[in-house]
Formats: C-alpha cells, sequence, structure tokens
C-alpha cells in the first residue's frame, strides 16, 4: 500500500533531522515528510550536553558552529517564531592546555577559529580566575576563551526546529518506524513504514548511531563505529553558580569537560571515544564505581571545592565515530536518491543548526 509521494522523506526526530526538515521548507522544497520511530527527541540529542562552542581544529567545522551559534543566540528571530526557545545559557567556554605541545596546539587553533569567524583568543590566569574563582589553574599554562559561547536545552532545540517544520508546511509522523528502502536498481525510491509505504524523490537519514543498518538496506557498509558515554552529576556544598563558564580541560587524558547543571549542580563528561557498542538499543546503563571516582577526582582537581562532591545523577548516551571524527553528509554515492547526515561524534547538536541548511541545501541542489 502505498500512502503518498514527498518532494524528500527525513528520517529521524532528533535535533539533526529536525533542523533539516525545517530548512528544506525554509529553501523551497514542496512536500516534506519528517518520520521518527519513537517521539521526537528520544534518541541521541536526548542525552546530550548541549554545549554550543566554536573550539575545533579543522576549519570547515568551526565555521559550522560559528554559524550554529549565531542561531542558538538568536532561536526565535532565525526561525520566525516569536514563542520558539532553545533554552540558550550564554556562559562562556573555557579552554585549559598544560604547557608543551598541547599548549602550543592549542595557540594554533586559536588563531585558526578566528580566522574563520570565531570571537576567541587567549586569556590570562587572572582573566580566567575572576571569571571562574572555583578553578585551580597551577598546572595550565594556555587558556583559550570563547565570550559568546554556552549551553542550550535538546528538547526544546528539537520541538523549535520541529514545530517550525511543521508551521511552514512539513508533516510530521511519531511512533512511525523505518522498516525499509524501496528500490529501482540504484536509485532509492521511497520507505516502507508500519503505516505504509511513502515514496519521494529524495531520502535523508539523520538517525546518527543507528544509520549502518539504514545503509545496509541499500547495500553499502558505512566505516562507523558507535560508542557509549557517561554523563555525571555532581554536587558540592556551595551551589554551581549557573553563570559559570564552561571548561574543557586538555590535562586529562579523556579530555574532561564541565559546565553548570540544573539544581547547583555541575555536569562532568569526556571528550574521548567511549566504549565500543555493537547496539545503541542494547548500551549498559549501568555507570561503574571506578570511573565515578576517576571524573570525581579530576574534577576534585580542577575544582577543590568538589573533593568532597556528592554524585547527584548520571547517564549514559550513544556518538556516531566515522574513523576521521568528522561528520559525514549529503548524497551517497552509487545510490541515487538517498542523503545522509552523522559521525557526529558527540558534536551534532552544537552544529545542526548549519548542518540542517547544508544538508538541506544539497538536497535541494543548491
Amino acid at each position: 500500500m502505498s500512502e503518498g509521494r514527498y518532494d524528500a522523506i527525513v528520517i529521524g526526530g532528533g535535533v539533526v533531522g529536525s533542523s533539516i526538515a525545517f530548512h528544506l521548507k525554509r529553501l523551497g522544497c514542496g512536500n516534506v515528510l519528517l518520520l521518527e520511530r519513537g517521539q521526537a527527541c528520544t534518541g541521541g540529542t536526548a542525552k546530550s550536553c548541549a554545549i554550543i562552542r566554536t573550539h575545533y581544529s579543522i576549519p570547515t567545522n568551526t565555521e559550522l558552529a560559528v554559524g550554529s551559534l549565531e542561531v542558538f543566540r538568536n532561536f526565535a528571530d532565525y526561525l520566525g517564531d516569536p514563542g520558539a526557545e532553545s533554552g540558550f545559557t550564554h556562559s562562556r567556554y573555557l579552554i585549559l592546555a598544560p604547557g608543551g605541545h598541547s599548549g602550543d596546539l592549542l595557540r594554533q587553533n586559536l588563531a585558526m577559529q578566528a580566522q574563520h569567524g570565531a570571537e576567541t583568543y587567549e586569556i590570562s590566569h587572572e582573566e580566567a580566575r575572576i571569571m571562574h574563582p572555583r578553578l585551580n589553574l597551577d598546572d595550565i599554562a594556555v587558556i583559550g576563551y570563547e565570550p559568546q559561547s554556552g549551553y542550550a536545552d535538546p528538547y526544546m532545540t528539537t520541538m523549535g526546529f520541529l514545530n517550525a517544520a511543521r508551521r511552514i508546511g512539513a508533516e510530521v509522523k511519531l511512533d512511525c518506524p523505518v522498516t525499509g528502502l524501496i528500490e529501482d536498481g540504484d536509485r532509492i525510491l521511497g520507505v516502507r513504514t508500519a503505516e505504509g509505504d511513502f515514496m519521494a524523490g529524495a531520502v535523508v537519514a539523520a538517525i546518527g548511531p543507528w544509520s549502518r543498518p539504514l545503509a545496509a538496506w541499500a547495500g553499502i557498509e558505512l566505516p562507523l563505529q558507535t560508542s557509549r558515554h557517561t554523563v555525571l552529576t555532581f554536587k558540592s556544598a556551595e551551589p554551581y553558580d549557573p553563570r559559570l563558564p564552561i571548561v574543557k580541560d586538555m590535562t586529562t587524558e579523556n579530555k574532561m569537560y564541565f559546565r553548570p547543571a540544573s539544581g547547583g549542580a555541575v555536569l562532568v563528561g569526556t571528550g574521548d571515544h567511549g566504549d565500543p557498542i555493537a547496539d545503541p538499543d542494547a548500551m549498559d546503563e549501568n555507570v561503574s564505581d571506578d570511573f565515578v571516582l576517576l571524573l570525581g577526582g579530576q574534577l576534585a582537581h580542577r575544582m577543590p571545592h568538589f573533593a568532597a562532591g556528592e554524585l547527584v545523577d548520571s547517564w549514559v548516551g550513544p556518538y556516531d565515530i566515522p574513523p576521521d571524527w568528522n561528520p559525514v553528509l549529503g548524497p551517497v554515492e552509487g545510490v541515487e536518491g538517498l542523503h545522509v547526515a552523522y559521525g557526529f561524534s558527540g558534536h551534532g547538536f552544537k552544529l545542526s543548526p548549519m548542518v540542517g541548511k547544508c544538508v538541506a541545501q544539497m538536497v535541494m541542489g543548491q
């Protein structure tokens, strides 16, 4: 049974898929359908730490991040909806590096980022301590600073894009899992779902860690690893100020970062590879005591106030990691009509506004 024909079908109701659907309609795409197997913002986006910053070592990623930061800072205006909110909190961003090679690389990256539109530069220890009095900077040689960065709310951002897409004509079907692709030789004609077949001129898969099974339907093996990342929140005797800057600590092997969380807590995560997993739907939700002790110790070194910190909460989320850790966007070679957006390696949320625009432009031939 065929349920209808669309100019474009987007698979995935996370922040990237919702952004793509919105931008397709904004750029003039005719009939757009977004399909989500569950409810919106219940996959990887729901587990995002939602940090918004422009610090990258790859110029194109910096440019995507710079454009996306502007969207987060002016979300309602960008969507044309006075009621839309991303939950953006302007907290600023500090990146801490030791001396030697790491410090040199940080300075090189700051210079590159500034050349590609980022407002970022080196600051002194004294300036950093004024912004964040809790920090121990004794082992830090170089401090990078982004005065415009912050963090946002994954659910509010996703629903902002999704509602804006609906308002300008996109159709959204939730609780509608895609079960297969409709093919004619090397061309994708549409998708199969439990509600019937939907035909389309273009199919866009924006399902991150779940991309490999869908690609296999088209006979493609993606060079993609999936991993499990753990996030913790801690409290100390003194509530953690929500206006304190986000901090990235490059002295730690796991590239620890932390930012303010709700209820006067601090949220702590890592920027490393994480634990490899075979199936993002079967992740172990347990958090080991050893991991809590490791991050708690690193946090207490960087902020001695947390030497007697208390674990408040923990959760896990999936990363989708390609060989070079950079996003894979656009049409799939040899499979006409299929486009992908995956491989964000934990950066999908912060890049989602401009990734949505870029992918939509590619679908539209712009």
